[in-house]
Parts: structure tokens; C-alpha cells; sequence
């Protein structure tokens, strides 16, 4: 709800390692990045999004977005992933629409 109710800041981050872990025989990354907040305070985030490989590259530099008052909660932009949830998340709800009006 922050990124809702909230201004969207831009901020540089530098990538500074990834956390792994094991999952179903194979390992995932996900980054971690290091950058300041309007006060001008560094802080360090974890991406909630992990991939297969240690992308983007240790050292880095990336465009992350934060909720303003919210620096604990920034994230990298991934905007095709979004967008491509989103549809198949409205295409969902439209198809159980169209099923409950009977006009499906």
C-alpha cells in the first residue's frame, strides 16, 4: 500500500552481493543493493524478486524505486514482469466475470 498512497521517489543504488538459496535441486539469487534516501542516509535492501542467475552484476550501479517515507521497502523496476502479471492476473478476473454474468 506505501507505493499507492504515496509519491514514488528514484533513487541510484549500488548492487552490493545477492543472498542465495537452494530451491528444488537448484539455487536462486536475488540482489541486494546499498543507496541513500532523501535524508541522505545509505541503506541496504534485498530485491524480493529472485532469479537463477547473480544478475544484476556486484558493483553495479541501478535506477530503484521507493514509496517517499518508505526506503526499507524499494525495489529494482521490473516493469515487463509487472506488466505481464497484471494482465494475466486482470485477464483472470475478466474470464471469472464473464462466467459469473453468464456471458461467458
Amino acid at each position: 500500500m506505501p507505493f499507492v498512497r504515496n509519491p514514488v521517489r528514484r533513487a541510484s543504488a549500488k548492487i552490493v552481493r545477492h543472498d542465495r538459496r537452494s530451491e528444488r535441486g537448484g539455487i536462486a539469487y536475488r540482489p541486494v543493493f546499498r543507496f541513500a534516501d532523501a535524508r541522505g542516509v545509505f541503506i541496504e535492501v534485498r530485491d524480493n524478486i529472485y532469479t537463477p542467475f547473480p544478475t544484476p552484476v556486484i558493483g553495479e550501479m541501478i535506477e530503484i524505486i521507493y514509496p517517499e517515507g518508505y526506503p526499507g521497502k524499494a525495489r529494482i523496476p521490473y516493469p515487463v514482469f509487472r506488466a505481464l502479471l497484471y494482465g494475466i492476473l486482470g485477464g483472470g478476473f475478466l474470464l471469472i466475470g464473464l462466467e459469473i454474468t453468464g456471458l461467458g
